[in-house]
């Protein structure tokens, strides 16, 4: 593949497929699509969070009112006091101090974490697809407009020679009008046909211009680059038949419509084990600077073994099993539409592009006749037979004709892109 400067050159042409490579590595559309199915793909991690270890560090300064501390000498009679000597007060409780404890706590046994990861898991993988059929919609929305630019520089091309031809018509018919030869109503004619003339040009060049700026969106690129009519696109199926098979297996809208219901059926069968108990294991190392008599070890760890159970917390988990199941029934039914959607489109794509087979042949028989009528004008200009202004006639006939096969062209080739999007291969 070229690289873009030297697509962007205007000795190169812009393929169809260099304009595909440009819109997915510059085009908006596909980066706010990749970065939806990225956030989605958040949802994997955020659910392994249920089952993996969590690592928790706090620290705590402490300032008391004052310092505790126990006196055993105002217990002491005074007449044992000389035997026993003075004693130090022991410090109870500092004044300040500093603690800090750092604990490891392990998901042993929780009813809802693993149904919820698979769930996450599913639903990445809808996104996935979701994410395959935007790329295709992009690509065909790139070659819609880069045919469209193909046909309207061609529209261009062909209302410049007729209203260079309406021109001629209209002095032959002043000049004819002035000697008497026709009357003043040809003239006018010829002026009117002038003036529909130069607005059909003005349109033509308003649709090039609409359509240059749609594929600069959709690629990135600069819209007035050259752009070539790709091949014939053949397809792999032989009948309808191929490709509802296809579909259904394939088609991204389909596949995640499928994967939308087992992420459902998941979700609910986790709201169904959120009715059991979570146990968890802890592990938790202390270090402090409140040592006292009590306990002169500034540091010590525990091992911990909790469960909790709520029995009943106000209905809250009737309501989210409920909603579950409605998500679910929403999830199938929303496939089985997916199901009936992906057979009509499939129907209606194919009947359109046997149609656009059927009139390019046509057109292009009708090309030939225009061609053969052009070469006999041009005999006939040169034997005298004729006038330059039929000579010129014959010549738009032969350009609109062509204006006709890139038309029916454009055709064949999006629907042969609709069907392979319809297919899940685009």
């Amino acid at each position: 593949m070229l690289p873009l400067l030297v697509v962007l050159s205007s000795a190169h042409a812009l393929s169809l497929e260099e304009a595909w490579a440009a819109a997915a590595a510059h085009g908006t559309h596909g980066q706010l699509a990749r970065e939806s199915f990225r956030a989605q793909a958040t949802d994997r991690g955020a659910a392994w969070s249920l089952l993996s270890p969590k690592l928790v560090l706090r620290g705590n300064y402490t300032l008391n009112d004052q310092e505790l501390v126990f006196d055993t000498s105002a217990m002491i009679p005074e007449n044992l006091a000389p035997l026993l000597g003075e004693t130090e007060p022991m410090v109870v409780q500092q004044k300040d101090y500093f603690d800090a404890n750092f604990s490891v706590v392990q998901p042993l046994f929780s009813g809802k974490a693993l149904p919820l990861l698979l769930a996450a898991h599913r639903g990445v993988d809808a996104a996935r697809e979701t994410l395959r059929g935007d790329e295709a919609r992009i690509k065909k929305g790139v070659a819609e407009a880069y045919w469209g630019v193909l046909l309207a520089r061609e529209g261009v091309a062909i209302a410049e020679a007729a209203l260079e031809s309406a021109k001629k018509h209209r002095e032959l018919a002043e000049k004819s009008a002035e000697v008497g030869i026709a009357a003043p109503t040809v003239r006018l004619q010829a002026q009117i046909a002038e003036s529909r003339a130069g607005r059909d040009l003005a349109r033509a060049v308003e649709g090039r211009v609409t359509a240059e700026t749609a594929l600069a969106n959709l690629t990135g690129l600069d819209g007035a680059v050259a752009v070539e009519a790709p091949g014939r696109r053949e397809l792999p199926w032989a009948d309808v038949d191929g490709v509802l098979d296809a579909a259904l297996d394939a088609r991204p809208g389909l596949r995640a419509a499928r994967e939308r219901v087992k992420a459902a059926s998941l979700a609910a069968t986790a709201r169904t084990m959120d009715w059991l108990p979570d146990v968890n294991g802890r592990f938790t190392y202390v270090w402090t600077e409140n040592t006292s008599v009590f306990n002169d070890r500034p540091e010590f760890w525990m091992v911990v073994v909790e469960g909790e159970w709520v029995l009943w917390d106000g209905g809250y988990r009737l309501s989210q099993q409920a909603r579950s199941a409605a998500e679910r029934r929403m999830a199938v039914l929303a496939a089985e539409l997916e199901e009936d959607t992906t057979d009509a489109e499939v129907r209606v794509r194919w009947e359109a592009w046997t149609r656009a087979g059927r009139a390019l042949q046509t057109v292009e028989h009708e090309l030939e006749l225009a061609k053969e009528n052009l070469r006999l004008a041009e005999v006939a200009w040169e034997s005298g037979a004729i006038t330059f202004l039929e000579l010129e006639d014959a010549r738009l006939g032969e350009a609109a004709s062509r204006l006709g096969v890139v038309e029916e062209r454009m055709r064949l080739d999006l629907a042969a892109l609709g069907l392979l999007e319809s297919a899940g291969r685009l």
